[in-house]
């Protein structure tokens, strides 16, 4: 092994990593070594920032923890620097909103019943956060109730009706993964049409 390559390898410890004024710096004499350093960086943080000679900052986030890491990493580590201000927040429900029923229309959810508004509903908020995906009976069905005053048995009672309306899902399939299928879907949406999640 090169001596030069054993720097990447060394974890800084917890009392050096605390101050925010600190800079690294790698020294890599091969693609291999600058693999292994951008690797063991993203292990351990999940994300690295990197600024090009303009000054422009470019993230690398770790795809491999999953798609839902990654959104949870751009919400709150980078789209934090660049604030939507609250007038153009409205634009941007509406353009999710918009986002949500191509998905539901695509995946052929009648918008007439209830079942398809509460899913409507709990995309929008799993757009915001994904984290409710965890705990869907206890975190995100209770999130419907102060708007279609049902329980969360109710809740997924009328969202299964309506999966069994449809026309291009499977009725045997259970909520969570539809959930998932249908957030990444609307992601995907937003990134596509609107530019970013």
């Amino acid at each position: 092994m090169n001596p030069m390559e054993k720097v990447c390898y060394d974890k800084p410890r917890r009392e050096e990593r605390k101050s925010s004024n600190e800079y690294g710096f790698y020294i890599a004499c091969d693609d291999r070594a600058i693999l292994n350093c951008v690797n063991t960086m993203l292990l351990s943080a999940g994300m690295v920032g990197l600024s090009d000679t303009e000054g422009k900052m470019h993230y690398l986030i770790d795809g491999r923890r999953g798609g839902n890491y990654v959104l949870d990493r751009v919400k709150t580590k980078v789209l934090t620097i660049c604030e939507v201000p609250p007038e153009k927040a409205r634009y941007e429900d509406a353009l999710v909103f918009c986002a949500i029923d191509d998905v539901l229309q695509g995946f052929g959810m009648d918008p007439g019943l209830t079942g398809t508004q509460i899913l409507r509903y709990l995309l929008y908020r799993l757009y915001q956060d994904p984290k409710l995906l965890k705990g869907v009976s206890k975190s995100l069905y209770p999130l419907a109730d102060p708007v279609f005053q049902m329980s969360p048995v109710q809740v997924e009672r009328n969202i299964r009706y309506a999966v069994r309306k449809s026309s291009k899902i499977d009725p045997g399939m259970r909520v969570v993964p539809l959930l998932r299928t249908l957030l990444d879907a609307v992601l995907e949406k937003v990134v596509d049409e609107f530019g970013r999640a």
